[in-house]
């Protein structure tokens, strides 16, 4: 997977799940709602072929000087 074909608001929202916020404190954080958290997460899912959040967070921290800006 290619880190560039993340959207900006797909990292922010990994960065969140690697951080343990939940999808209220997500939805909250980013002023989306909860649903629409569910809805990113379900595509970040797809892209990155991961089954949990523990997946998604440990692509994070495995790929995390591509998160930095």
């Amino acid at each position: 997977m290619n880190n560039s074909e993340l959207t900006k608001r797909e990292k922010e929202i990994i960065k969140l799940i690697a951080k343990g916020y939940s999808n209220k404190e997500i939805s909250s954080f980013l002023n989306i709602s909860e649903g629409t958290v569910k809805t990113y997460i379900k595509i970040i899912m797809l892209k990155l072929n991961a089954r949990s959040r523990v997946e998604i967070a440990a692509y994070y921290f495995q790929n995390i000087d591509k998160f930095k800006e």
